[in-house]
């Protein structure tokens, strides 16, 4: 038996931030296209979601398991804080372009395109890179994708952080 009200807490706090972050690059117009900015901001998101669902799932070993849990707990309580972060980030990202600021998105490429055609990148890698910018203009499609994007994400790096939690806590280590 897996008690989820750990994960579902830390998933909730990680999503909140992710929205709160968001809501923050909106209101400070950043350039959110620019490759270093790329770079910074998929570490910040995916850090922040990582760090939540360890400390997520180390607080639902070491409080409601007594201080053991399994692979499977621990990959299924890191998928539970993972989905419901990244389900929450993409319904108020949907809201934001879609709803609330539908030109926001559409606007942002715009730019970041005209950035990268004064560049010298030739003329074909540039309408390959124009096409995969017009693909992310569309905020229903996104929505879409990251809904069955998430779950695959989510199980990937779920495993990963399961295999370096610490299975028992309760052994004593020999001095």
């Amino acid at each position: 038996m897996i008690p989820f009200q750990k994960p579902v807490k830390f998933g909730l706090i990680a999503g909140f931030a992710l929205i709160i972050y968001t809501v923050l690059l909106y209101v400070l117009d950043v350039d959110i296209f620019s490759i270093a900015f790329s770079l910074i901001n998929g570490l910040l998101t995916i850090g922040l979601m990582i760090v939540l669902a360890v400390i997520g799932v180390n607080k639902m070993r070491d409080e409601d398991l007594e201080k053991k849990i399994t692979f499977i707990q621990a990959a299924l309580g890191a998928f539970a804080i993972l989905l419901i972060s990244m389900y929450l980030n993409s319904i108020f990202s949907y809201l934001l372009n879609g709803v609330i600021d539908p030109e926001y998105m559409p606007n942002k490429i715009d730019s970041a395109i005209a950035k990268y055609e004064e560049s010298n990148i030739p003329e074909a890698q540039m309408k390959e890179i124009a096409s995969k910018f017009e693909e992310a203009k569309n905020a229903t499609s996104n929505f879409v994708q990251s809904l069955w994007m998430s779950p695959i994400i989510a199980a990937i790096v779920s495993a990963i952080i399961a295999l370096f939690i610490k299975k028992d806590k309760t052994e004593q280590i020999p001095v």
